[in-house]
């Protein structure tokens, strides 16, 4: 009806006669038609609001994926830092700053940091105890901001003394610093490169480079976890003397053994070899020990933040702490407060409860559960040509000699070659970060947190933020945590039927 148009009504006989006409064409219509008629209309209306449902439930999936892809991309855009999944294998890559903290001891320094704290009185002086007693009967600690902070802390403390060190040791710490730069203190450039002397040969230590040392000197050994470190061992000048002062610098530490404060912490043992103790460079021996102090970083197996500490005889400390410019190094009170409490919970627990000490305890079957679980997600997605499961050990240093088990993912990309896959994945947020092989992409599971699976599954199918803008492959897939194992239609590597889980290759087979 149109409308403002007068209505017309049908006559009577044009509505009889129409009647007659319907009447005469449904008579002529089989009763099976009509009844399959029925049926069909019936099972329409039936499916009529499931499909309904689905239609709005991928309409919900899609906004709610948006959203996120939008959300992330925000942050990306407004985080003053980036955090990251490490998934390359190396547990202190160059690319990282920090191992990570306990969530107890981060929840624990967020409540201190809301107010402002004093620098003296008594709970100041209760800090400094229990921090000078994490160190044992003999020794304290000092905490530095950095490990640089605590190197360029000892040079000032040298005097007129010059500093030697080993020319095969010299390398660079992990923020990028010359070794022998970090203990350089002086205004003039000159006068400063002139105290700092490199013995010896790049190829390796022998016995006669200590010969000829000056008694006072200040000798550096830095331990990079594989030969003995203490170069100067066989120099007779400096045993028993009470001018010059024995540094070593580790890189890396694996706490302090037990007459030093701590239980022994078994759950090293994961490792190979097991990296030495503060406490065996400290410990007496014939010759009287092998360092007056100690300089290690504070955060990674020790589980603390990011500072650098300096363990030592309290002599050899308080000469240290006596230079003016110590109250400018020394890290702030909430610093040194975490650092007293991740020491201090080495004690008397089976492990710690950081990060690293987390991983490091993951089991193997762990490791390949959660390989081949993310291995059948992986294979789901049309964009992901191969996935192989391998068994290469995991390290902690990319040059050291600390390794330990773990598993793989090699995954090759259909559309990407691995060094762009890699550059997509690091530029993303979070930030994911992984080597390359032959095989493709590798994705190490030993130093990524179980939480995390899902997030580096949604990074490799490509769902994450990267580049200038939102990514276009928001599809609202379920997580990967969702996905049962099995649930997949789509062959993975190793399977012609695809109804196996991704074949596992150890070192040997690959």
């Amino acid at each position: 009806m149109v409308a403002g148009a007068p209505s017309m009504a049908f006559p009577p006989w044009a509505l009889d006669a129409l009647m007659r006409g319907v009447g005469s064409v449904v008579d002529k219509v089989p009763p099976e038609t009509v009844d399959q008629l029925r049926q069909r209309a019936n099972r329409l209306l039936d499916e009529l609001p499931e499909t309904a449902a689905r239609g709005v439930d991928t309409v919900f999936r899609g906004a709610k994926a948006t959203k996120q892809m939008l959300q992330r991309w925000a942050q990306q855009h407004l985080a003053l830092v980036t955090p990251a999944i490490n998934a390359s294998g190396c547990l202190f890559d160059e690319r990282l700053v920090g191992g990570g903290q306990a969530d107890p001891l981060v929840e624990w320094a967020a409540g201190l940091s809301a107010n402002p704290v004093l620098r003296v009185g008594p709970a100041a002086d209760r800090l400094n105890r229990r921090l000078e007693r994490c160190g044992g009967s003999d020794q304290g600690v000092l905490v530095a901001t950095s490990v640089e902070a605590a190197c360029l802390a000892v040079g000032l403390a040298r005097g007129d003394h010059p500093v030697y060190l080993h020319r095969s040791q010299a390398h660079r710490l992990p923020s990028g610093t010359a070794i022998p730069d970090a203990f350089r203190a002086g205004p003039d450039e000159s006068w400063a490169a002139g105290a700092i002397h490199e013995v010896g040969s790049v190829d390796g230590v022998a016995t006669s480079d200590a010969n000829g040392l000056p008694s006072g000197a200040i000798l550096v050994a830095v331990d990079h976890g594989d030969a003995d470190p203490v170069w100067y061992a066989g120099g007779s000048t400096q045993r028993g003397s009470a001018s010059g002062l024995r540094v070593v610098l580790m890189t890396l530490c694996g706490g302090i053994e037990p007459g030093d404060g701590f239980t022994s912490p078994n759950w090293l043992s994961a490792l190979s070899p097991l990296p030495r103790f503060v406490s065996d460079h400290l410990r007496p021996t014939d010759g009287g020990p092998r360092a007056d102090c100690v300089i290690t970083p504070g955060d990674g197996l020790l589980g603390g933040p990011p500072c650098g500490l300096i363990v030592g005889r309290r002599e050899t400390l308080e000469r240290i702490a006596a230079s003016p410019a110590w109250l400018a190094l020394q890290a702030l009170p909430i610093t040194r407060a975490m650092m007293t409490t991740a020491l201090e919970s080495l004690q008397g627990a089976p492990f710690p409860q950081h990060p690293i000490a987390l991983a490091l305890t993951t089991s193997e079957e762990n490791l390949k559960n959660r390989a081949e679980r993310l291995a059948i997600r992986l294979t789901a997605d049309e964009s992901i040509a191969t996935v192989q499961i391998t068994a290469e050990p995991a390290s902690l240093t990319k040059t050291g000699v600390w390794r330990t088990s773990s598993r793989q993912l090699q995954i090759q990309h259909r559309d990407r070659t691995p060094a762009q896959w890699a550059r997509t994945l690091a530029e993303s947020f979070p930030a994911v970060l992984t080597t390359e092989s032959e095989g493709g992409l590798v994705i190490d599971l030993r130093w990524v947190r179980p939480a995390d699976d899902a997030t580096l599954a949604t990074a490799l199918l490509g769902e994450l933020v990267a580049g200038e803008g939102p990514s276009e492959n928001a599809d609202g897939s379920e997580s990967f945590a969702d996905v049962p194992p099995g649930n997949s239609t789509k062959q993975t590597a190793g399977d012609a039927a695809g109804n196996a889980p991704p074949k596992e290759s150890t070192a040997e087979d690959a």
